[in-house]
């Protein structure tokens, strides 16, 4: 699932290949998407299915894989926005999430997991290893790769190798923004190659891996 937010101009986006102008969207999983910022300011995230809001978010997904946000707040997240421009402390992206909440109307909760499929998410959740496997993970929950596939789609809702990649595009992108090469990030986070990991980039987020580091900032929020 990826959010899009219109900073300095509205979004144009082609989804499915269908060419939308709007000034947010919330794109669900597995739809295709191609974006192109122009030089413009755009806000745009990778939500992760188990985060607290992936649930609310999807229920307001239409049948065609999107939702145009239309709420008030808009103004006041622009804002916000441009001030991480010159400030891109931890603090105020936490004072823009909270701005960023409030403009898409989620309530936090609390997801209660079976303890695997918690502990999974802890060590995925703190990992420096470049093994990102279904069975390694398994091994270190003590439970058969089967079983523990099983779990995490019935209670995650999305297959365990499909957030195994997201897991090892945020890994990739975090070396990227330390300085590694895209070579180099791509074989650390588990990618067979760095063509491999360029076109997952492609794929997920609709934009090139080139695009998605120009004059951006990569953070991790809870």
């Amino acid at each position: 699932m990826q959010l899009f937010i219109g900073i300095e101009a509205p979004v144009e986006i082609t989804i499915e290949g269908k060419v939308i102008k709007c000034e947010s969207i919330v794109i669900a999983k597995n739809v295709s998407h191609a974006f192109s910022a122009k030089k413009q300011l755009y806000y745009s995230a990778l939500i992760e299915p188990t985060s607290e809001f992936a649930e609310q978010l999807t229920s307001k997904v239409n049948d065609q894989g999107y939702w145009i946000v239309e709420r008030q707040g808009l103004d006041g997240l622009r804002q916000q926005a441009q001030e991480l421009k010159s400030d891109s402390s931890i603090e105020k992206y936490l004072r823009f999430k909270e701005e960023l909440v409030n403009y898409l109307g989620l309530q936090p909760f609390v997801n209660q997991y079976d303890e695997r499929v918690r502990q999974a998410l802890e060590l995925l959740g703190t990992c420096e290893c470049d093994d990102h496997t279904l069975a390694n993970i398994a091994a270190k929950v003590h439970l058969s790769p089967s079983r523990l596939a099983h779990l995490f789609k019935e209670q995650i809702g999305v297959p365990l190798k499909s957030y195994l990649v997201l897991h090892q595009l945020e890994r990739a992108f975090r070396e990227l923004f330390d300085g590694k090469t895209t070579t180099e990030a791509a074989l650390i986070a588990g990618f067979g190659t760095p063509s491999h990991f360029s076109s997952t980039v492609k794929k997920m987020m609709g934009m090139p891996v080139s695009f998605s580091l120009k004059d951006s900032e990569f953070l991790k929020v809870n």
